[in-house]
């Protein structure tokens, strides 16, 4: 859990009471009662200047508790510490008529004037977005006569309100009753009254920009990366997942959590007290459990029966006693009732269990509400291992009792098997017969520290013999088969991680890892990479001394070009090298500088031969199999800009983690006519190529596309690979233009997204199957 020195002070205030009539003195349409909302308060630094608290109202709901935490964290990120913030979260609202709303807090925005009292500046967000600058600069932004600014008069998911002129349109009354349509309608039709806003404020999923856009909306819901409603949805990979992905994992290690132990919910002293009136159970079989494990001393926590823990001369701690820092640690600390706690203090609470269990923690919980951050045991279990991850040498059991009465049981007792390096995990790599792959699976299994072994391509299973592994690593289709197999011969023991795409049911590994070009649909056991897993490979100074005096006689910049191939379904011949040719020098000759040419296993000659005929600027060029050195390394760490073929992408990553200008030099498809069908098919009924329309937002996924992703799921099909949606990923821009522009993806969310996998692969190492 973060410290209270690291992170601004939270309070929690109630609004005023709602006026009874609006501000012209008009009687409401209906005496419904407006609630009263305890906003979250980030507190300014003592001393600062006075100014208006920046007031933001975020329309949420239980199913959104992912996007919700990251909506606060990246807030936190960009928020001017010289200034009060307060955030009413509005989530299940009494009085309102949900009937045909697209979400749980559609027009919660509506009832905002009367929700702030009628009085002074509010801004609007849906709970689907992240700030990128600081809102303060939205709050202060001159507003003329208008009464709030949007994109346009329907386009509400961000809005900066003048909440006082806005009451005579917005009643609390019409916000509970009528449409969203009617209502932007009503608000819309005095002229003046709408003004438009800058649309940096509100970029709409592929009218994100980095560096330029201050808030990005993931408006597309089968693209939210994080999955809020996979019963509804396929889910896809969206480009730009990273950017939200990388906040989760650095507010996952940091602690970071809405509500903490030092300010709790508003609804947390009330919670506990009806805890401590709930059934108890008594403690004997965990008194057990927890010897049995070894723990010497264990605490009881929440609804265990107080007299019998006394009897066992075990601590019996009622939960709010958790906000105190002085509980002594236990070997082992064992909970239950939990879920009675209100659904935003459970992870403070956890954090609380893992910090006091120096060996264990136990958990005997029910489900929370369907959809919520409890209201599965996965959702359970998730809880536990976000916490978990910033507490390495604990061990954790969670007992839960799922919808049909079933207590299903996980258990991560990895810290203990391993304690002292005595029982790492062995690795097998089952190398396949592409040598990027090849290069993931080593950059990960290095990374990870575990000792592993090669087995090289086409090494028939018969050869593969015990001690099996306790995890398979493998890339591409030509592995499944075999990782399988090795399953089988471990008796189901082996985990499975596969890079790349199987081309096999996904439910039969533990783990894919996989990047944009393959469009995998996005399961539980599927983690999305903005692009592979690239080592850096440096080399030393002396070495890369000689490479700059055998560069020294050309004009800079230097511009490293690295060519690949032929990949279905690009095609690299001759015309179109001799176009890169073409384009990469005038590119160049422009900015005075020359080219580095370097060449791959996958360049025909043919290609090479046209690609250096038509250059017309200071070169220098390696064809790749000659007897010279290769220089690919040196221009790494040499070049200063990159022009790179768009079908590799691993030299579009490695060129993309130096931080200097990326140009990507697409290919031309070429597909032979069954290919050419299948796409035409594949348009025809809309599962791919969602074309965005002029707002920006890709097209809404419909049921063929669902149907479409179960068939990909199960290995009956597969999706034909899209360099293009790595470009956008990386965010590269095509010559000429590139040479100016660095990627629009950090290099650091590139090395971020690493220890994702790195952390999901440590996920399945360290917990059992569950078993009812």
């Amino acid at each position: 859990m973060a410290s209270l020195k690291n992170v601004p002070t939270q309070t929690h205030r109630p609004l005023a009471p709602a006026q009874s009539t609006d501000p012209a003195g008009n009687a409401p349409d209906a005496p419904i009662p407006v609630p009263n909302i305890v906003p979250v308060v980030l507190e300014a630094r003592p001393g600062a200047p006075e100014a208006p608290a920046v007031r933001i109202f975020l329309g949420t709901q239980p199913e959104q508790h992912r996007a919700e935490r990251i909506f606060f964290y990246s807030l936190l990120k960009v928020r001017d510490p010289q200034r009060r913030y307060e955030v009413f979260r509005m989530s299940d609202l009494p009085g309102f008529d949900r009937q045909g709303w697209r979400t749980g807090f559609t027009n919660y925005r509506f009832a905002i004037p009367y929700l702030a009292g009628c009085q002074g500046r509010a801004i609007y967000n849906d709970v689907d977005q992240i700030f990128t600058a600081d809102p303060a600069e939205l709050f202060d932004l001159p507003m003329g006569e208008h009464a709030y600014l949007a994109l346009s008069p329907q386009d509400t998911a961000v809005m900066l309100i003048d909440c006082a002129q806005m009451a005579r349109c917005w009643t609390f009354a019409k916000a509970c009753r009528k449409s969203k349509k009617s209502l932007c309608a009503e608000a819309a039709a005095e002229p003046g009254r709408w003004g438009a806003l800058d649309p940096r404020w509100h970029a709409r999923d592929l009218e994100y920009r980095h560096g330029e856009s201050k808030l990005l909306h993931y408006t597309a819901l089968h693209l939210q990366p994080w999955r809020p409603t996979p019963e509804q949805y396929s889910y896809n990979i969206n480009p730009f997942a990273e950017h939200f992905l990388n906040l989760e994992q650095s507010a996952d290690a940091e602690g970071y959590e809405i509500y903490t132990a030092a300010a709790p919910s508003p609804d947390f002293a009330r919670a506990c007290e009806d805890l401590a009136q709930a059934p108890a159970t008594p403690p004997a079989e965990v008194c057990r459990q927890a010897r049995e494990l070894g723990a010497a001393n264990l605490a009881l926590v929440g609804a265990w029966s107080e007299a019998e823990a006394g009897a066992a001369a075990v601590p019996h701690w009622r939960v709010e006693a958790l906000r105190d820092d002085d509980l002594p640690p236990q070997d082992a600390i064992a909970a239950r009732g939990l879920e009675r706690l209100p659904l935003e203090d459970l992870p403070w609470v956890v954090d609380r269990l893992f910090r006091l269990g120096r060996q264990w923690v136990l958990v005997s919980a029910a489900l929370g509400p369907e959809g919520s951050l409890i209201g599965s045991p996965s959702g359970w279990r998730a809880l536990l291992r976000r916490v978990a991850q910033r507490y390495p040498d604990r061990c954790w059991q969670l007992d839960c009792e799922d919808r049909q009465g079933r207590t299903q049981r996980y258990r991560a007792d990895f810290a203990q098997r391993t304690r002292g390096g005595s029982e790492l995990p062995r690795v097998w790599l089952l190398q396949g017969e592409h040598a990027g792959d090849n290069a993931q699976l080593t950059a990960i299994a290095e990374a990870l520290g575990w000792p592993y072994e090669i087995k090289q391509p086409g090494t028939p299973v018969e050869a593969l013999a015990a001690p099996w592994p306790d995890l398979v690593l493998s890339a591409g289709w030509r592995t499944a088969l075999p990782a399988r197999w090795i399953r089988r011969q471990s008796r189901g023991r082996a985990r499975l991680v596969v890079v790349g795409r199987p081309r096999a049911e996904l439910s039969g590994f533990d783990l894919v890892i996989t990047t944009p070009q393959y469009r995998l649909p996005l399961r539980d056991n599927v983690v999305d990479l903005p692009a592979p897993v690239i080592a850096a490979r440096p080399l030393d100074e002396a070495t890369l001394e000689t490479w700059r005096q055998r560069f020294s006689h050309l004009p800079r910049p230097w511009v490293a070009l690295l060519v690949g191939g032929d990949s279905t379904p690009y095609q690299f011949d001759a015309p179109t090298a001799t176009a890169l040719g073409r384009e990469a020098s005038a590119a160049v000759k422009a900015r005075g500088g020359s080219l580095l040419v370097s060449t791959s296993p996958r360049t025909g000659e043919a290609a090479t031969e046209a690609l250096l005929a038509a250059i017309d600027t200071p070169v220098w060029s390696y064809r790749f199999g000659s007897t010279a050195d290769n220089p690919y390394r040196a221009l790494l760490a040499l070049a200063d800009a990159f022009v790179v073929t768009g079908e590799s992408v691993s030299m579009l990553t490695e060129a993309c983690l130096s931080g200097r200008p990326v140009a990507v030099f697409p290919l031309p498809v070429q597909r032979r006519w069954k290919a050419r069908l299948k796409h035409a098919l594949e348009r025809k009924i809309g599962v791919i190529d969602p074309v965005a329309g002029s707002r920006g937002v890709p097209r809404q996924q419909n049921k063929f596309g669902r149907l479409y992703d179960r068939l990909i799921e199960t290995g009956v099909l597969k999706r034909e690979r899209r360099m293009e949606e790595i470009h956008l990923a990386l965010g590269v821009t095509p010559l000429p233009g590139g040479l100016d522009r660095v990627p629009e993806m950090p290099p650091e969310l590139l090395v971020a997204s690493r220890t994702r996998a790195l952390l999901a692969i440590r996920a399945i190492m360290e917990a059992e199957r569950p078993t009812s």
